[in-house]
């Protein structure tokens, strides 16, 4: 399989802009893509969670869609990343068209439609009524999930399931589970854990966990550090500090002679 295109993290927009009607999180064949604008005015969908086109996956983190621009009509022309359905390697990308458009209920849908690499000439396009021209493979509609994500990095606080000790002066329970769950419109790429400055085997299932284990250590204060990486290129970290409990002496009864 030849390896996938290169994946850069995304380039943020160097100044603040008025969100384009494009931007937000889809659906999208199954998964969710977030298109964001970039610094050199173009857009970039990238997926976070995974989509399926016949047999082959586009992953989590991957550039699906590249150079959108916008056109004076106001849809998007940009490229999509393709498969070779046989063996489901990365080939070339294609022309591709965009256009947000309106359900008759108001709510608000993007058309996408194709052309497929082995024509590069070809340019599909969408009129402000839906109908398009020029695709070779056809079009599908994606569902607006959510708008554009707030610039600001998520706290933490917000993705970490971490146990609190309250008003205890001390932790009893000295194994526990943290659970980062993925931030509103992201996803995470990867995180590390650190007790005392150790790094703590993580796992990555439907979301990624890491076992904290305190049994057999001394009492005293531990500093769990937490630092995770998302998709859209965001760094999210923090500290917490648990004191844990001495063990409780269990008492011995006598056996009266």
């Amino acid at each position: 399989m030849s390896p996938p295109p290169s994946r850069a993290p995304p380039s943020p927009p160097t100044a603040a802009h008025a969100a384009a009607d494009i931007e937000g999180t889809w659906s999208f064949s199954g998964g969710e893509v977030v298109i964001a604008a970039q610094a050199d005015g173009s857009f970039l969908g990238t997926v976070i969670r995974p989509t399926r086109f016949s047999n082959c996956v586009h992953p989590t983190a991957e550039q699906m869609w590249t150079g959108l621009r916008l056109q004076p009509d106001g849809q998007y022309w940009g490229k999509h990343q393709w498969f070779n359905t046989a063996t489901c390697a990365y080939i070339e990308r294609g022309n591709t068209a965009f256009r947000t458009l309106t359900k008759p209920d108001g709510k608000k849908f993007l058309r996408v439609c194709f052309a497929g690499p082995e024509f590069p000439e070809t340019q599909p396009s969408i009129d402000a009524a839906g109908e398009s021209t020029g695709t070779t493979t056809g079009c599908q509609d994606s569902d607006l999930l959510a708008p554009p994500a707030a610039p600001t990095t998520p706290n933490v606080n917000t993705i970490a399931t971490l146990p609190s000790q309250g008003k205890k002066k001390c932790l009893s329970k000295r194994s526990f589970r943290i659970r980062l769950k993925e931030p509103k419109g992201d996803a995470l790429d990867s995180a590390k854990v650190f007790v005392n400055g150790k790094l703590v085997r993580t796992i990555k299932r439907d979301r990624i966990t890491a076992p904290v284990n305190l049994k057999g250590l001394p009492k005293g204060r531990y500093t769990v550090k937490i630092t995770a990486k998302t998709v859209l290129g965001k760094t999210i970290s923090g500290t917490r500090k648990y004191r844990t409990c001495t063990k409780k002496k269990t008492s011995k009864s006598k056996s009266r002679v």
